[in-house]
């Protein structure tokens, strides 16, 4: 005879990085359908892939960096507003207090960014402890690119950033960098371990984009 087993009791939570997933793509799905778009709306506005989109929001995929950046763009509003759940008071956060382990956590197949401060809605600066998983710039299917700048800290192994069409710049602990990110970069773990990082992103917001001319540059 056949048993049948309640599902529940065999069911296990999701990872922490699944439940990341899921969380944004019920907040993403919320704003789209807040503001009465369709995927395709979405995806014209974006410039972000409805088959994308469509993942993210079933909690299937982690977005890149850059494509996070595109859809708060997309919005009309800051990276972090998208990243971070409803504020509950317009009071202004002056000092945000984040402990350990309680980062918002977004991986995908090349990086595992845990987003600083991630309570904290309106900023514009965007920390990030990056762990580099990918070891060469072939794994990336294209270069990342987005507006603004970037500030990179080296906490742990050797970092290989690759500029597009340039030489690339190695890096060891305790090195740093800074550059325009509209310029086609990857990140990669040089050796056999995982590199870490300190990360601190700056960009425009999407009106000072209009202001500036980067609009095709943005998408």
């Amino acid at each position: 005879m056949r048993v049948s087993h309640n599902s529940t009791q065999n069911s296990k939570p999701p990872s922490p990085s699944r439940a990341g997933r899921l969380d944004f793509g019920e907040r993403l799905r919320s704003l789209r359908k807040g503001r009465g778009w369709t995927l395709d709306q979405l995806g014209r506005r974006s410039g972000v892939a409805i088959s994308t989109i469509s993942k993210a929001e079933r909690g299937v995929i982690s977005l890149t960096y850059d494509n996070i950046l595109k859809l708060a763009f997309a919005f009309d509003m800051q990276m972090s507003e998208l990243l971070s759940e409803p504020q509950a008071s317009e009071r202004p956060q002056m000092v945000t207090v984040e402990r350990r382990g309680h980062a918002q956590v977004i991986e995908n197949n090349y990086y595992v960014m845990h987003m600083l401060c991630s309570g904290r809605a309106r900023k514009r600066m965007v920390p990030v402890f990056a762990t580099i998983k990918a070891h060469s710039v072939e794994e990336f299917s294209k270069y990342i690119s987005h507006p603004g700048e970037e500030f990179v800290y080296v906490l742990e192994g050797n970092l290989t950033f690759q500029v597009e069409g340039d030489a690339p710049y190695v890096l060891s602990q305790g090195d740093c960098l800074y550059f325009d990110s509209d310029l086609g970069h990857a990140y990669l773990s040089s050796g056999d371990s995982e590199t870490k990082l300190l990360v601190v992103c700056w960009h425009p917001t999407s009106s000072e984009i209009d202001d500036m001319g980067l609009g095709a540059r943005a998408l």
